[in-house]
């Protein structure tokens, strides 16, 4: 992007700006465990919605829930989680995080991995035996 892009975004930003701004918080006012925490939160989100393991309902209930929340709302909440369940939620794994994130923001796993949290999945097929003899051309 040139400059005069980015210039262009933000004369528009800044023209747009005062309903925006006068909702946010300013940074100031925050704490450097909040600021800390938001910016943890934000990379797991970001993380999370460009994982090819992070399934595509999660990925749709965590955008719906980025898209009417902001991240301080959803750090706050999940710094709640992890105060009320001391020792259960590791900050430092990405993977606990987003799936307190994914349960903060409303989604319910499917009755059977629900069921079986911890199940592994099913062993896969034995494989058949080859077939006997000479392939048969066309």
């Amino acid at each position: 992007m040139n400059r005069y892009a980015i210039a262009g975004a933000v004369a528009l930003a800044v023209g747009a700006g005062p309903a925006v701004a006068q909702q946010a918080t300013p940074l100031t006012s925050l704490t450097q465990e909040q600021k800390d925490h938001g910016v943890e939160t934000f990379r797991v989100l970001a993380s999370a919605m460009q994982s090819p393991n992070v399934p595509d309902e999660v990925k749709s209930v965590l955008m719906g829930c980025m898209y009417e929340n902001s991240v301080g709302k959803i750090s706050e909440a999940v710094d709640g989680v992890i105060k009320d369940n001391p020792g259960k939620v590791d900050r430092t794994k990405p993977e606990q995080i987003v799936g307190v994130i994914a349960r903060i923001c409303g989604y319910e796993p499917t009755a059977a991995n629900a069921a079986t949290p911890n199940a592994k999945p099913a062993a896969p097929a034995p494989a058949k035996p080859a077939p006997s003899g000479a392939p048969k051309g066309r």
